[in-house]
This record gives structure tokens, C-alpha cells and sequence, in this order.
């Protein structure tokens, strides 16, 4: 697999339409980002990897994808028309978390909702707020999302009732374990003993197992995961580019220097200068 692209938003909450015949590479290359991520498919089909898993998604179709969770879609009809919201923890309302752990967590979790007339009336509403950018907008939007988040959680239960299969990772159980042990630890002194250790799994089967389901090596993905915590440090915080090597798990400054630069084509120095 190529570079694995890492993205952070400056802003808590973003929004984007887009056309097929306007972007043809929409999202192609494995990326992961530290937002949550809802995919709502309008027109056509697109082809979805995520953690491993491959699916295709149709219209009507929204999908939820949890952070940190490499992923990537790939065109299946270039007529399709899609919109993407990506939000962090932080925008909700303390009471929608709830919702967040049953739409995201354990995923990736397709559903289509039966009123589309519903959903398609929040996006443009979402739409119009978003880019109208005025002075209650932020707060119409965090309503407007909580909205979706209640009428999707709805829908997926329903679901449920009749399609046990709406959860799309339930045959990589020992995997999603891995990815969420390297999630939580990634500061610590991770490597593929540790995970054998760990796990009770050898580790040239982990290593094959991560190739397969992921499309990166365990250290391809170790590092994504140091660099985008990296990254947010870097714009967040005052923090001496020395103390974020050490807290996102970089015991040699210059092996940290090395990754950043690899990952995002820049210094850390530079980035910070042109994102801050």
C-alpha cells in the first residue's frame, strides 16, 4: 500500500458535497482521521475498504465510520453524488454519546433509512447552515446533527430486528481487538512481540493478519496513528516538537523527524508554522 494519508481538521466540525464526474479520486487512497465520519450516498455506487473489509454501498445508503479507523472508497459509478460529515466528540451534546457508541463503535454500520424525504431535509438544512457561517449557525448545525444521530439510531434498530448483518466486521473479531489495543497504547513501546504477548497470537500471523485486513503493515499503521496524534499536537498545543516524540511514542527524535516527514511530506517544524 502507498502513503497512508493522515488528515486533521481545524475545525470540530466539517461538511462536503461533491459530484463523481467532478472528482473521480474521491477519497481512493487509505486515509484515517481522529473525527467520526458519516457517508450518505445520494446517487450511483461507491465501493468501500474499511479495516480490511470491502462493501459497496448504494443510494440511500449512509455509513458510519468510528476514528482513527483506516479507510478508503473507490468509484463504482462515476454518476454518484455523495456527502460526507465529519464531526469530533467535542461538537455533540454530552447526551448524543450514547449514540455515538451504538452508531460507530464495533463498525463500520450501514443503514438505509426509510424516510429519505426526513434525511434529505436535515442535509440541506445542515448545507445552508454550514456555509451560511453566521452567528447561531455552529448551534443549528450541533442540533441538526444530534437530529440525524437520534433518526439513524432509530432506523438501526429497526434494522436489527430483521438483519443481523447490519454490523459489516463481525468476522474480524481478533483484529478489531489489535487495532483497538494499538489505538489505546499507540505512546507506549508497541511492536509485535508486545502484541504476540499480548494476544497469544505468533507474530508473523499477526503481521499477515494486519497486511489482510488493513492493506498496511503493522508499522505503517503504528505510525499513521503516532503522526495524526502528532499532527494535532503540533496545532493544539505549545508543546517542543522533542515532548511530542515522546508522547506519541518516539523514543529517537530523529526516527519521529524521519516518519513525519515521510507521512506528510513536511518537517514538524513547517508543519506547524503553516497550520497555526
Amino acid at each position: 500500500m502507498g502513503r497512508v494519508n493522515i488528515s486533521l481538521r481545524n475545525q470540530s466540525f466539517y461538511l462536503d458535497y461533491s459530484r463523481g464526474y467532478e472528482n473521480t479520486k474521491d477519497m481512493d487512497n487509505y486515509h484515517l482521521h481522529q473525527d467520526y465520519e458519516i457517508f450518505y450516498l445520494l446517487e450511483g455506487e461507491k465501493v468501500f475498504h474499511v479495516n480490511g473489509i470491502e462493501f459497496i454501498a448504494a443510494k440511500g445508503n449512509l455509513i458510519f465510520i468510528d476514528k482513527n479507523v483506516l479507510h478508503k472508497s473507490s468509484v463504482k459509478d462515476r454518476n454518484f453524488q455523495r456527502l460526507v460529515i465529519n464531526f469530533r466528540e467535542e461538537f455533540i451534546a454530552e447526551t448524543d454519546c450514547k449514540l455515538i457508541e451504538k452508531l460507530f463503535k464495533n463498525g463500520p454500520t450501514m443503514i438505509k433509512m426509510k424516510n429519505e424525504q426526513q434525511l434529505h431535509y436535515i442535509f440541506e438544512k445542515m448545507l445552508h447552515e454550514y456555509h451560511l457561517n453566521e452567528e447561531r449557525s455552529e448551534q443549528y448545525l450541533r442540533i441538526l446533527l444530534s437530529q440525524l444521530l437520534i433518526e439513524s439510531e432509530r432506523s438501526l434498530q429497526k434494522i436489527k430486528e430483521t438483519n443481523a448483518g447490519v454490523r459489516l466486521n463481525k468476522d474480524f473479531p481478533v483484529i478489531d481487538k489489535i487495532i483497538t489495543h494499538i489505538n489505546e497504547h499507540f505512546y507506549k513501546d508497541i511492536n509485535l512481540s508486545q502484541l504476540s504477548h499480548e494476544f497469544f497470537l505468533h507474530e508473523q500471523y499477526i503481521s499477515k493478519l494486519f497486511k489482510q485486513t488493513t492493506g498496511c503493515s503493522f508499522v505503517e499503521y503504528l505510525n499513521a496513528i503516532r503522526i495524526n496524534e502528532a499532527k494535532r499536537l503540533l496545532v493544539e498545543s505549545k508543546m517542543k516538537v522533542a515532548q511530542i516524540a515522546r508522547n506519541t511514542g518516539y523514543a529517537n527524535h530523529v526516527n519521529f523527524w524521519r516518519a513525519f516527514k515521510r507521512m506528510t511530506g513536511v518537517s514538524p517544524n513547517e508543519y506547524r508554522e503553516k497550520n497555526t
